[in-house]
C-alpha cells in the first residue's frame, strides 16, 4: 500500500506543474561600440520576492528560534 500512495503522488508531481514563464519579458537593442544595432534579446525585470530585501529579518528569526528549540531541548532532557 505503501508504494502504491508513493506512486501515485510521485505521478502526480511529475504531471500537474505548469510551465514556468518569465514575467514582463522586453526586448532590448543594445547597440555596441563601433558595431550595429542587436535586437531580439529577450530580457526579464526581477521580482520583488520579500525575504531578498530583509536578509537581517530571516538571520534574527533563525537564531531565535534557534534559541527557543535550545531551551526546549534542554527542558525536555533535564525531565527525563
Amino acid at each position: 500500500m505503501k508504494k502504491f500512495v508513493f506512486t501515485l503522488v510521485l505521478a502526480l508531481v511529475l504531471t500537474l506543474p505548469k510551465s514556468v514563464l518569465a514575467n514582463n519579458e522586453t526586448v532590448i537593442c543594445p547597440q555596441p561600440y563601433g558595431g550595429g544595432v542587436v535586437c531580439g534579446v529577450k530580457t526579464h525585470e526581477p521580482i520583488n520576492t520579500g525575504l531578498g530585501e530583509n536578509l537581517a529579518l530571516v538571520g534574527s528569526l533563525a537564531l531565535g528560534a534557534s534559541g527557543v528549540l535550545l531551551s526546549l531541548s534542554r527542558k525536555f532532557k533535564a525531565r527525563v
